[in-house]
């Protein structure tokens, strides 16, 4: 640890108190992340339902391959059809009357348990009980199976189809597309840094964000692409830490084990929503992270299909009243404009 790291570690005992009440908050979301829901109304989660394996952990990225514009979806059809080839994917789901769902329980505002009722909620969530209601005509209890994931799993869990569709704030690139399908892309974000409110803060960490934390430590998710990148030049001065959820991020800043938490601007948001008093976002952005739903290179009809739903949603406001509900208020947003989707890699 720096000199400077460890200065700060004292500082933070003496906010210990003061950081308690929210660790307690926290410590809802973690304890709950050992369960998942199986219906598709929020519903309280149960120690019974878990199942969430473990992570086999990331392996240190290599060359990044060139797959062109990575954004690049299939296109929909003009309208949602409501039958199905036999055989296919949403064929099944249709037949079965659910479909299966990664997901996070503990990334406020995308998707999170309340702790308040127990229930899973979030914006990542309603965009997946609007895909249920496309299908089934109602997102009734049921319709979605929820199973939740570590950021690691995502890709392996959808690809050999344990999941059928995984929406947890995460970001296409070329690497995740040699394995997975995407849908359009639903929203975007961009990489930065929450650190406590500290007047021994290092300057350039307040002017420079991410850039500035040279010998510093850093909590991200293995597996996601907050993690990889505070690992790659310029930033291999950072020290990682690795958390289990981001939740589980922000309580290691709290207790002086982390010197910052790095991900996706949203997530942060909610993060400092959270601890508003002792923690802050400091820095310009590092990255633009695209989120979009991952779905298995097998199933381009229920890509299409998504697709067709997030256009929908687009066009009617409803995904303008899930941003006002759920991040809104995180990210001071008064005027919120969906991501164009204008092109598809399969446009004539």
């Amino acid at each position: 640890m720096t000199r400077t790291a460890a200065a700060r570690g004292r500082k933070r005992t003496t906010r210990t108190r003061a950081a308690l009440a929210f660790a307690a908050t926290a410590s809802v979301l973690l304890a709950s992340a050992c369960g998942t829901s199986t219906t598709g109304d929020p519903s309280p989660i149960s120690a019974a339902q878990a199942a969430r394996p473990q992570a086999a952990g990331t392996p240190e990225p290599g060359p990044t391959p060139n797959c062109g514009n990575p954004e690049l979806s299939l296109k929909p059809t003009a309208v949602l059809p409501t039958s199905f080839p036999d055989g296919s994917l949403l064929q099944r789901i249709k037949s079965h009357g659910y479909f299966t769902a990664g997901v996070d329980q503990s990334t406020y505002p995308f998707g999170y348990v309340d702790p308040a009722d127990g229930r899973l909620k979030g914006f990542d969530v309603d965009l997946l009980r609007e895909i249920a209601k496309a299908i089934f005509g109602d997102a009734n209890d049921g319709r979605i199976r929820f199973r939740v994931l570590k950021n690691a799993d995502r890709v392996p869990m959808v690809a050999d189809g344990t999941v059928d569709i995984v929406a947890m704030t995460m970001t296409v690139d070329c690497v995740r597309r040699q394995k997975v399908d995407f849908s359009d892309v639903y929203f975007r974000a961009g990489q930065e840094v929450l650190v406590q409110k500290d007047p021994a803060l290092p300057a350039a960490v307040k002017r420079q964000g991410l850039a500035g934390m040279t010998g510093l430590r850093v909590c991200a998710l293995d597996g996601s692409t907050s993690f990889t990148r505070i690992k790659q030049p310029p930033f291999t001065g950072i020290v990682p830490v690795t958390g289990d959820t981001w939740a589980d991020c922000l309580v290691k800043l709290q207790k002086g084990e982390a010197d910052g938490v790095s991900t996706d601007d949203t997530i942060l948001a909610g993060l400092q929503a959270q601890d508003p008093v002792f923690t802050e976002v400091v820095g310009p952005p590092v990255s633009h992270e695209p989120y979009a739903m991952a779905i298995a290179k097998e199933n381009p009809d229920f890509v299409r299909y998504v697709n067709g739903v997030l256009a929908k949603l687009r066009a009617d406001g409803t995904w303008k009243d899930l941003y006002r509900k759920y991040i809104g208020n995180s990210l001071n947003d008064a005027d919120p404009k969906p991501p164009a989707v204008t092109s598809w890699r399969d446009q004539p």
